[in-house]
């Protein structure tokens, strides 16, 4: 009989464990119930990643058939209670997008087979919801989540086709800059690019102004060169009748506000359209520029653009053997050219002993930089290139030296090269022109004469005594 009752109880365990187990069979429905999604709207001349992840499923538990919250989802999905619902917590949306973006999504389109049109199609997608991920330069994009079931009738086992709004809460700005790695001087175009806002809001707001502002630093700004819708220039006669307000520091010459009035171009351009102005503008500064590029509309939000650029610098030491500093030394800067020959730099003086790249047309401008009375020679606002000293006056009492001192300024180093130390030798000590050495021969060939006029005299008058 305990035989039995031990039988028995081993029995029941194992049933129970079985039982415990059957929950583990439990598995999404993918081969069934599928149907497509269709996201529109998406930006217009931008490549646009987009993905699918999944956030609710439907389960097959032992041939029951019950919705399923993913796990990661779980803190941002509630059930309403009054309709029995699934639905996202008020305070969680941005949350819930932010998180989607990192799982692995469902299926996606991205890098070469990210979408180049307005809109795009996931097939065969298992019924269930979905967050969708949309990602471009054009801005950011607002929640966007979709469902597969058929709701009408409360038949929540079929299938339907989803079709998604794709919404930008926020349009992108932005900035780029033909060169980055600089010299004082230098001509720079900068291309702004962003989407034209919608022509309407949800509130109601009407698209009327559309302006581009530039607010940069240590640049100025010279000529607006081009304006392009969807990579097409407007006409040389639209863009010369566009509204453009430069104003410019009188005491520095830099640009402190750029704004160019693109509002007599909303009509012809569609909402979503990409928007692209080019304009030179003069580096004025021996250090760096930046500026920061934004749109101003009646309907939308737009992030700013930001570019920033900056300078190089190279420094000598003139010494002697001992590598004392030695002042008076002046000489060239030469900058090596593609084609193997060089060209003078053109500087105007900061201070003694100290540089900056010229402008064009720069008052006090040279070529001739004289050293510090410590033999320091630095010159400033340089761009990326082999350089050369070259002396062309040696200290006094020195030797002038003919030899090129060189050194490489690299793309992107901004810390300031040195060159090192350029020696020179002294010069041979020589007697003084018309010195001593003349005088002490007359002298001493007039005294030589006069004793042999004496000697001479005094010989003859002996020989008339006798």
């Amino acid at each position: 009989m305990k035989k039995m009752k031990k039988l028995f109880a081993v029995l029941l365990t194992l049933a129970m464990v079985l039982g415990m187990s059957m929950t583990s069979f439990a598995a999404q429905i993918t081969d069934s119930y599928k149907n497509s999604i269709t996201v529109t709207n998406l930006a217009q001349g931008v490549k646009t990643n987009v993905s699918l992840v999944n956030i609710i499923y439907l389960n097959d538990n032992n041939g029951n058939q019950e919705w399923t919250v993913v796990d990661w989802a779980k803190n941002y999905i509630e059930v309403d209670t009054t309709t029995g619902n699934y639905k996202i917590k008020s305070d969680q949306k941005n949350a819930l997008k932010d998180a989607a973006k990192t799982q692995t999504p469902f299926a996606a389109y991205t890098g070469e087979t990210a979408i180049e049109g307005t809109s795009c199609t996931f097939n065969e997608v298992p019924i269930g919801a979905y967050v969708v991920v949309a990602d471009d330069t054009a801005g950011v994009y607002g929640l966007m989540v979709t469902n597969t079931y058929d709701r009408d009738g409360k038949v929540y086992m079929a299938s339907k086709a989803a079709n998604v709004t794709a919404k930008l809460e926020k349009y992108n700005v932005n900035k780029t800059a033909s060169d980055r790695f600089v010299h004082r001087g230098q001509t720079v175009t900068f291309t702004i690019s962003t989407q034209m806002a919608p022509k309407s809001n949800e509130s109601g707001a009407e698209l009327k102004n559309f302006t581009v502002k530039d607010k940069p630093v240590n640049l100025k700004i010279t000529d607006l060169k081009s304006v392009s819708i969807s990579g097409t220039p407007i006409s040389a006669e639209q863009l010369a009748k566009l509204p453009v307000t430069n104003t410019i520091n009188s005491t520095t010459g830099c640009t402190t506000e750029y704004v160019v009035d693109l509002s007599s171009l909303i009509e012809a351009t569609p909402a979503g359209a990409t928007v692209e102005i080019t304009y030179d503008a003069i580096v004025m500064s021996d250090t760096d520029y930046s500026n920061e590029a934004t749109v101003t509309a009646d309907t939308v939000t737009y992030e700013k653009g930001n570019t920033n650029g900056t300078e190089g610098a190279i420094t000598i030491k003139k010494t002697d053997n001992n590598h004392t500093g030695l002042k008076g030394a002046e000489f060239k800067l030469l900058k090596a050219k593609n084609d193997g020959t060089t060209e003078e730099v053109s500087v105007v003086k900061v201070s003694d002993g100290v540089y900056k790249h010229a402008l064009e047309g720069e008052t006090g401008a040279t070529t001739t930089m004289v050293v510090a009375n410590d033999g320091t020679l630095l010159i400033k606002g340089l761009d990326e290139g082999t350089y050369s000293f070259q002396e062309t006056k040696a200290p006094e009492g020195y030797k002038l030296v003919t030899d090129l001192k060189s050194a490489t300024i690299e793309d992107g180093h901004t810390v300031t090269v040195d060159a090192g130390e350029f020696v020179n030798t002294k010069l041979s000590s020589l007697p003084s022109t018309g010195g001593i050495g003349t005088t002490i021969f007359t002298i001493a060939g007039c005294l030589i004469m006069i004793a042999a006029a004496g000697l001479f005299f005094a010989s003859r008058k002996k020989s008339d005594n006798k």
